[in-house]
């Protein structure tokens, strides 16, 4: 898997989220979190990602508890993904 796909896995259906933040945005963290392949920094930018993603989605209206569901989905596909692409890289995590 390459970064490009693991991005646009990650992406796919998070519509909420790239309207408030803006698919850019978006794109930039988690092309960062993918390019990282130290686990504990990936989780890290992985978890300011989400901390911003649920103020987001709250500004824009959602209830916190739909926005905090709505980040842990997302949260899940990132790390899910990060795991897959650094898979086969050989380096233990």
């Amino acid at each position: 898997m390459k970064i490009e796909d693991a991005v646009t896995a990650v992406t796919a259906e998070a519509n909420a989220l790239l309207s408030c933040l803006g698919q850019p945005v978006v794109a930039y963290h988690v092309t960062a979190i993918m390019r990282e392949a130290d686990l504990e920094h990936a989780r890290q930018m992985q978890l300011a990602l989400m901390r911003r993603s649920v103020e987001a989605l709250v500004d824009d209206g959602l209830e916190d508890d739909v926005a905090e569901h709505f980040a842990a989905q997302f949260d899940g596909r990132v790390g899910l993904t990060w795991s897959l692409l650094h898979a086969s890289d050989g380096v233990a995590h």
